[in-house]
């Protein structure tokens, strides 16, 4: 995608009406506002036609909702490297080239895992450190804030026992998913269970849901393990999940 366009679509997230929208801290209460859920439109004047560009809304139409933010993101991201993401790109490069060997980028990849399995109290403290150690864009973790903290089921909620709202919707697991492969360890030994003969249930599903969407939208499965190991993953660690 052009350069800038992550900036572009992240203003959307400003017209988010979101409670509590000002913890940068513990990320432990931003919701959507009683009455609004994922699907519900708002008004946006599409300045310089962002969406109407991208597909997800069209010519003429003047509301927008988190769905449809959700679904900009996920185009950008098929294309995109963590850097794009991040606030001061340069200080992740220089951090990786000075051979300190901080795993920064795993920051995100385990706010993903911990969101995956609904496990918020895993993914707030992986998301804080991902949003100051990291530095992953302000409007973009007020986003994935909502995404864990937001209970309420949403009407693409996935098949589950458990009610983790709106990280159970189809959409939302995909952009944890794209998120997740952009910021994927170099080493993924760390999530091996020699007890269980295999990688451990976090990254079963992390497995399953790149699966899933390389079945709907041929995701590029080049360059990553985990693209690697979705290829040999056998339907045994898919009914294991």
């Amino acid at each position: 995608m052009a350069f800038g366009i992550f900036e572009e679509i992240e203003r959307l997230i400003e017209y988010i009406p979101i409670e509590n929208g000002n913890d940068f801290m513990s990320f432990g209460g931003d919701k959507l506002s009683n009455g609004v859920t994922i699907d519900s439109q708002y008004y946006f004047k599409d300045v310089d036609g962002v969406a109407t560009r991208l597909g997800v809304i069209e010519p003429g139409r003047n509301t927008v909702c988190v769905r449809d933010i959700i679904k900009l993101l996920n185009k950008f991201l098929k294309d995109a490297k963590i850097e794009e993401i991040l606030d001061n790109k340069n200080r992740y490069r220089q951090v990786q080239n000075s051979g300190s060997g901080l795993p920064l980028k795993n920051l995100l990849f385990d706010f993903c895992l911990a969101a995956f399995v609904g496990d918020k109290k895993d993914a707030r403290l992986y998301l804080s450190h991902s949003f100051h150690l990291l530095g992953l864009h302000k409007r973009l973790a007020l986003l994935l804030s909502l995404v864990i903290n937001d209970d309420r089921a949403t009407s693409q909620s996935s098949a589950s026992t458990t009610n983790n709202g709106l990280s159970e919707d189809s959409d939302v697991r995909q952009l944890l998913t794209m998120l997740a492969l952009i910021s994927e360890p170099n080493n993924i030994n760390i999530y091996f269970d020699s007890d269980n003969d295999g990688f451990d249930e976090r990254y079963r599903v992390y497995l399953y849901e790149v699966q899933r969407i390389s079945k709907l939208q041929h995701v590029d499965k080049s360059g990553s393990a985990a693209r690697n190991s979705v290829a040999t993953t056998t339907s045994a660690t898919t009914e294991s999940i």
